[in-house]
């Protein structure tokens, strides 16, 4: 630095200038383009022109596309918003919004990659600082949201009324949102008014700040919010694995009202509040496979309305306050876990409750619920309480809680165990308990009824009935006094027991089958059932998280996995299947038989509802099929085509996994017309292959364009 001090002060001043211009180029991108207004042609935005800085409101009008390519990165201008008198910065409607939005009246594409997401920020880099929304208002298409990246949004007051308050504010009728982050938003996605079919799939929400450290906290919404208008005849909702993080809201990371019909699954949720739900939807909503972590603040499903039908199955819930808090609804609340959390479902409710377990917590059934095969141990508070009510409790297991029942009622208990509890009941009794066929550890004296059959056991005894009590393992072992000890009234009970094996069944194999006492039958076999696979014909892709009921009753349902796998079991029987799923058509297979202890195989092909066009061009040009079919030796798989790179087509053969087994191709003459395979039902090893179904796929140049199934009988 002292060489610079020979040279006069001018050339001093000018290179200091110089290396100051250089600096800001490498330190700041002078190359902003800033946006505001309407668009009112196709436009595009790259990360070529990267960031864009949305300067005033911008606004895609109607009959106009927006697409913003990978990688690009949009700035808002943002404003202050770290108490109530910052709020006017946010309105709208009086023309002195200082945040700014994205409106859409048009088409909105914003698909970018994993590599190279798209990023929706503010320009203003401050705690205190957030921008508006993106606000899709009721005349706009289908807008698609893929590996985006939203931060800092806030709300936007429009009209009166109209207070759109999400990263992503939807007031149209569709929407698809996926593989998205939410950072500090006010909401991530809210929807509301005409919406009736939404997508919000492989998203993170998260709070850091949760707005700004001084914003009155109970006001964030947190993740999702579904409100749709109650004239809108059902707003579909598939939420799907995606993950709530901690956050300091009060109405639940997933907020859904009105009338939606859901399907919420595989999602995980962190901290304070998971669902709230409150939907009035006549078809019902289905809450399935999810993850609930210290839930503690309104607990992980909690809410009701008098005209829900809400299906709660394979949740587990771990810590925190609620597990379920659920009234005025009608549940079924099937096959979940909860460790250290309570289940209430409260006394105006009516359902069923069976195969839930739970550890170190309060199982509290007051309302009109079916209740069976269910265990409660390590209880701070009740067992398994159903009171009050005029109702049977069956097969349900109380094991170590603080207290056995809650005040009893007119409850008749039927093969259930009460055993190494510290009282019987928490509540003067009312009523007259009935016991019977159960196994308990006290006295039978009034008020509490002796309906015969009863066991009494010692806490020796009390041992010796399961395979491990003291780490929760309670299934029947040899010779335990619950084995063919049970009130046999088959038509009051479920066919089947905890690990949906046959609930009836000679246990000490005397020649007479008896239902046991307890959730668990022993030694009974397994049923069969169904399993397979969703799929698109077109595409031969899978199509993952499809709803599946059999015979189209509500609570007896599974969904496809994110690979389109599916396993239910069944008793043997003739079964219709329902698959629906948003964006598709519904499907019926018909009179799928099924056999004890076997599974039989099903495909489910789903046509999309939108490109139907594209889907029909596909299958008539190639015109794919396979004879016989089904078949025994050998079947042939044949395609006409009138394309010029037909010549480039192969066949790929896949089983119900979706693992490839074969592969025919290229065809090697270029002439149009028929082409045909014969595939004699072996592997790319020459090894034959299971009887079963198989899903054969067109492809040309790597591209699949139409998928049909065949049946191997051997």
């Amino acid at each position: 630095m002292r060489f610079l001090l020979l040279f006069p002060f001018s050339f001093r001043l000018f290179a200091f200038c110089f290396l100051l211009f250089f600096f800001c180029l490498f330190t700041f991108n002078l190359s902003s383009i800033e946006v505001e207004g309407h668009l009112t042609e196709d436009t595009t935005w790259s990360p070529d022109n990267n960031p864009y800085h949305v300067i005033d409101d911008v606004y895609v009008d109607y009959d106009v596309t927006l697409t913003i390519l990978p990688g690009t990165i949009v700035k808002f201008n943002a404003a202050r918003l770290a108490n109530y008198q910052d709020m006017d910065n946010f309105v709208y409607y009086n023309g002195a919004n200082i945040a700014k939005m994205l409106q859409v009246d048009g088409k909105l594409i914003a698909d970018g990659t994993e590599e190279e997401p798209i990023t929706f920020t503010r320009i203003q880099d401050s705690l205190y600082y957030h921008w508006g929304i993106i606000y899709l208002t009721e005349f706009a298409d289908l807008c698609s949201f893929k590996y985006c990246h939203f931060e800092y949004s806030a709300y936007l007051l429009i009209v009166l009324g109209i207070i759109p308050n999400a990263a992503i504010s939807i007031y149209n009728e569709e929407a698809i949102i996926e593989h998205c982050d939410f950072v500090d938003n006010f909401t991530g996605v809210n929807a509301q008014f005409f919406t009736e079919r939404i997508i919000i799939k492989d998203n993170d929400f998260y709070n850091i700040d949760n707005i700004s450290p001084s914003y009155p906290g109970y006001h964030v919404k947190g993740g999702v919010s579904i409100s749709p208008s109650v004239t809108t005849e059902s707003c579909m909702v598939l939420l799907a694995g995606n993950s709530f993080m901690e956050t300091d809201v009060s109405w639940g990371h997933v907020d859904i009202r009105s009338n939606t019909h859901a399907y919420i699954l595989d999602n995980f949720f962190l901290g304070e509040s998971g669902i709230h739900a409150d939907m009035e939807s006549d078809f019902g909503s289905y809450i399935y496979n999810n993850e609930f972590i210290n839930c503690d603040y309104s607990g992980g499903i909690f809410g009701g309305e008098e005209d829900n039908s809400i299906y709660i199955k394979k949740n587990n819930f771990i810590g925190g306050n609620d597990g379920i808090d659920i009234d005025d609804a009608y549940v079924e609340i099937t096959d979940n876990y909860f460790e250290g959390c309570d289940l209430y479902s409260g006394i105006h409710n009516t359902g069923k409750a069976y195969n839930n377990i739970s550890n170190n917590g309060n199982f509290r059934l007051p309302g009109y619920l079916e209740v069976s095969n269910n265990i409660s141990f390590n209880g701070n508070y009740v067992g398994v309480e159903v009171s009050w009510r005029n109702i049977s409790c069956q097969n349900n297991l109380t094991i170590n809680n603080d207290y056995a029942i809650g005040s009893g009622g007119t409850v008749t208990y039927n093969n259930c165990v009460f055993i190494e509890n510290e009282e019987i009941n928490y509540f003067p009794i009312s009523g007259n308990p009935v016991f019977r066929n159960c196994i308990i550890d006290f006295e039978l004296e009034y008020p509490l009824i002796d309906g015969g059959g009863n066991i009494i056991v010692d806490s020796l005894q009390a041992q010796t009935l399961f395979e491990d009590i003291q780490n929760g393992d309670f299934h029947l072992i040899e010779g335990s006094l619950a084995i063919d000890a049970g009130f046999d009234t088959l038509g009051y009970y479920y066919p089947f027991d905890m690990d949906y094996n046959h609930r009836v069944w000679d246990g000490d194999n005397n020649g007479t089958a008896i239902i046991d006492i307890g959730p668990y039958e022993y030694n009974s076999p397994s049923f069969g059932g169904i399993e397979g696979f969703t799929y698109n014909p077109t595409t031969g892709e899978p199509v993952d998280y499809v709803l599946l009921k059999i015979n189209n009753q509500p609570g007896e349902f599974t969904f496809s996995d994110s690979l389109g796998n599916f396993q239910y079991k069944l008793p043997a029987g003739i079964y219709d299947v329902y698959a629906e799923r948003v964006f598709y058509e519904e499907v019926i297979e018909y009179e799928v038989e099924v056999f004890d202890g076997q599974f039989t195989q099903v495909l489910i092909p789903m046509l999309e509802t939108v490109d139907v066009e594209n889907i029909q061009y596909s299958i008539f040009n190639f015109q794919l099929r396979n004879f016989p079919n089904p078949f025994n030796q050998e079947t042939t798989i044949s395609f006409n085509s009138s394309r010029k790179d037909a010549k480039d087509a192969k066949i790929e053969i896949f089983n119900v996994k979706g693992q490839k087994v074969k592969t025919f191709g290229a065809f090697p003459n270029g002439s149009l017309g028929t082409r045909c395979v014969v595939w004699n039902g072996t592997d790319e090893n020459h090894k034959p292959v299971s009887s079963g179904i198989y899903l054969y796929k067109l492809k040309v140049n790597d591209k699949t364009l139409v998928a049909r199934k065949c049946i191997l009988l051997k």
